[in-house]
């Protein structure tokens, strides 16, 4: 497990503690805010070839915080084995069949069931099983769901000419596409060079007929206004923002949207 950003604020006093935790494939992130979640005292994200016994166990005796008594602990699940179903024709066992087939999922993996209310779906999506037991008994209190779920509450559901979330990590990003009232897509993809990710928008844009001069791209995670990768998109899309995390990260030298997606999960703290 190697350590990607650490982030302190100091001795944390006389809040009540809300933890969150995100996992994916190759990554894994911890936050520490209030109840309200604009105030960040500790955070950690950290990249690992998988999340069996070992990397756990390392995991938490990295971060000895993550024993302290929380008022609420919040986890997103970032795997990419997920397939949107409408409510009304959901059907579990048709769908846990069809995610099974799509992926390739076997005995290692759970399936588990989530409503998207607003959108009127049900997300289906494999976590590994070890993972979420170690979850469990550590966090027996935990609420949890997928970050597909959270992003789509996210997006904007007015703008006529579409609305492209983006959220990257150090070799895959997450698209979530709406016009209007319609959920149009969201979806995981590789890429190594800026080059793939435009390849992957444009397409998105032509299959859902999204214009590509009006369509709103909303950025997050890692990149940066300086990199090859946004000076990339720039050349294709004109109207770009970041989407920033609403918590105030004291002294740091990285900016809010690299944390915009676990900033998300405090917005489901009741």
């Amino acid at each position: 497990m190697k350590q990607i950003f650490n982030i302190a604020k100091g001795k944390i006093e006389n809040v009540q503690q809300v933890l969150l935790l995100k996992f994916g494939t190759n990554h894994g992130c911890f936050a520490i805010c209030n109840k309200s979640g604009d105030e960040l005292y500790r955070l950690a994200y950290c990249k690992t070839e998988e999340w069996d016994s070992n990397n756990l166990s390392e995991f938490a005796t990295a971060f000895p915080e993550l024993n302290n008594t929380f008022y609420s602990v919040q986890v997103s699940y970032d795997f990419p084995e997920s397939t949107l179903a409408p409510l009304k024709d959901y059907r579990q066992e048709e769908y846990g069949s069809l995610l099974k087939a799509l992926y390739g999922i076997n005995g290692t993996s759970a399936i588990v069931t989530e409503t998207i209310p607003e959108w009127q779906l049900y997300n289906v999506y494999a976590v590994p099983v070890e993972l979420r037991q170690w979850i469990s008994q550590h966090f027996p209190i935990a609420s949890y769901r997928h970050q597909c779920s959270l992003t789509a509450r996210q997006i904007n559901r007015e703008n006529s000419n579409g609305t492209l979330l983006v959220d990257f990590r150090t070799d895959d990003f997450t698209v979530t596409a709406a016009r209007q009232d319609i959920l149009l897509l969201s979806q995981y993809y590789p890429y190594s060079t800026p080059g793939d990710v435009v390849y992957y928008l444009l397409k998105i844009c032509h299959q859902f007929s999204l214009p590509q001069q009006e369509v709103q791209l909303q950025l997050s995670g890692l990149i940066d206004r300086q990199s090859a990768l946004y000076k990339e998109l720039y050349q294709y899309f004109i109207k770009i923002d970041f989407r920033d995390a609403s918590w105030n990260i004291p002294d740091s030298e990285y900016p809010n949207h690299f944390f915009t997606s676990v900033n998300d999960l405090a917005q489901c703290v009741s």
